[in-house]
């Protein structure tokens, strides 16, 4: 499946590209964390692959270290869907001013391995993109990167979106006006902040962003990236922790109002090694297995199931609202396995290879049936073998 989505050529430019499109018909162009997971998979199968990946991740962006959500290498959005993407312009992109979930330099780190050239490779301009989060995506400078629309997270219509961005929302009509607002103020977010209040200092995102600031860390020697991941992940506990039910809010806004819908993103937390165990240990006890939250038969549900807004099946524009994802385990499983829950993490991961063995690499997953919905050939189900490996 992976080699049968993946695309290799030049653009009209004379920039080479070589990367694995998540699925076809419906996604054929490249998303930075897709590509990420697809390499992590890759490395697996073949590395010079899953390094020719990562590399056109970083070709999509530019110098100052920007990296788009989206990159049209083979074709630019039809006329009638171009206006809903978040570009700079209209028509003519090669790919969109938005962000994705800063996944990049931990992937980069995975797929190194002990290719002591590729990691040097990679070290300055994953700096870069590592500098521009910092200096333009955090506006009141409290370390917590900041996003502007809902599928910058990667979750574009998850329902803890639904109450900040109202009419504006991923999935509603409304939505082209928020993109437009962003062009006004050339994707700046410090310039948006102070026009508008739907922007989100989104908890995945900053996890992610801890993760790949300690991969850099790691790959470069450097103390500095040790610190700004240590600043980033006593913020999230500071300020987005919540005591009273021990997960991690998302905070909205100019005013920083906790977003108080348990998702998967408010779990995320858990894969970071340096928060107090006892905080891990109650997402796992009280969240993660329980019965009647995340607790499912199949992977781990988008959504708590208690929750009103718990959605399983499959929507055509709403697809974050409850079924469960293979990135979801491959992102806290690992961390149950390290708590000592290893019968649970070997649980689920059985879960979503029996499901996936019935109804192939589809997109997501019902939790209680493990019935396959959405896309079918979906690239970053195969996460599955990194899974394993683990």
């Amino acid at each position: 499946m992976l080699h049968a989505n993946w695309r290799e050529g030049v653009t009209r430019d004379g920039r080479a590209y070589a990367f694995t499109c998540p699925a076809t018909p419906r996604y054929h162009h490249q998303w930075h964390w897709d590509s990420c997971f697809h390499a992590i998979a890759w490395r697996h199968l073949d590395r010079a692959r899953a390094r020719a990946e990562l590399r056109t991740v970083l070709r999509s962006g530019r110098a100052d270290g920007f990296l788009p959500h989206t990159a049209f290498w083979q074709r630019w959005p039809g006329w009638r869907r171009a206006p809903l993407y978040a570009t700079a312009r209209v028509r003519r992109n090669a790919a969109t001013a938005s962000i994705g979930p800063p996944v990049l330099p931990l992937a980069w780190e995975l797929v190194a391995g002990d290719d002591d050239a590729f990691r040097e490779e990679g070290l300055a301009p994953l700096a870069a993109h590592l500098d521009w989060l910092a200096r333009e995506r955090d506006p009141d400078g409290d370390g917590l990167l900041t996003i502007l629309l809902p599928d910058e997270s990667g979750m574009d219509d998850s329902p803890k979106y639904d109450a900040v961005y109202g009419r504006l929302a991923h999935w509603r009509p409304g939505y082209a006006v928020l993109v437009q607002r962003c062009r006004r103020v050339g994707w700046d977010a410090a310039a948006y902040a102070r026009r508008h209040d739907e922007h989100v200092e989104d908890v995945l995102v900053n996890v992610l962003y801890v993760l790949s600031l300690q991969a850099m860390a790691r790959m470069s020697g450097e103390a500095r990236w040790a610190r700004r991941a240590e600043a980033v992940q006593q913020a999230l506990l500071d300020r987005c922790h919540d005591p009273e039910t021990g997960l991690f809010y998302d905070l909205a806004g100019g005013a920083e109002r906790p977003v108080r819908v348990s998702t998967w993103s408010s779990l995320a937390p858990l894969a970071l090694t340096g928060l107090p165990d006892d905080v891990r240990r109650r997402l796992v006890e009280d969240h993660v297995l329980h019965p009647r939250r995340y607790g499912a038969p199949v992977g781990i549900p988008s959504v708590a199931m208690d929750e009103p807004s718990y959605r399983p099946g499959f929507d055509l524009w709403r697809c974050w609202r409850g079924p469960s994802w293979v990135n979801t385990a491959w992102l806290l499983v690992p961390a149950l396995r390290a708590l000592g829950y290893e019968d649970d993490g070997d649980r689920i991961v059985s879960s979503l290879l029996r499901a996936a063995r019935e109804h192939g690499l589809r997109e997501y997953y019902h939790p209680h049936t493990g019935h396959g919905l959405a896309s079918r050939d979906f690239g970053w189900s195969t996460l599955l073998l990194d899974l394993v490996a683990g």
